[in-house]
């Protein structure tokens, strides 16, 4: 069942991640949906759900998804204020597997914000603090 489940939630990873990738890699130009709302909720659910599993897999990828979004918010806002900067362009270039991987799933949710990308890849790292706390919470009741 549980081999079960973690197929399901990739399988929602991937739809969410297509659904959701022409809009996050072209907005504001291109609206968000109501379709992309409901796919991102579904694997927002399923990914909460699946959290209380406590698998040590699942705490690296939400590390690091805490980690993404983070740095995602840091490089927008410094290249917003220092536009012709060499060292901050190929610094730059680090946030975009960061930002594919990990806010692109979840974009469908900025229908609700409207936030530019770099102020919702913040608020996705709340998300995926949740996320770590709910994995850390079974094993520490296990103990």
């Amino acid at each position: 069942m549980k081999y079960k489940f973690l197929i399901l939630l990739i399988g929602s990873y991937l739809l969410a991640f297509s659904i959701n990738l022409f809009p996050a890699l072209k907005y504001p130009d291109l609206n968000v949906g109501i379709f992309n709302l409901l796919v991102t909720l579904l694997f927002m659910l399923l990914f909460l759900i699946y959290s209380k599993n406590g698998s040590k897999k699942l705490k690296v990828f939400t590390i690091v998804g805490v980690a993404s979004g983070v740095l995602i918010f840091l490089i927008t806002t410094f290249e917003h204020l220092m536009f012709d900067n060499v060292i901050l362009d190929s610094i730059a270039s680090l946030q975009y597997p960061f930002y594919l991987i990990f806010i692109t799933p979840l974009f469908g949710g900025n229908i609700l914000f409207d936030l530019s990308y770099g102020t919702y890849s913040l608020l996705m790292s709340l998300f995926y603090g949740v996320v770590l706390g709910l994995t850390i919470y079974p094993a520490c009741n296990e103990q």
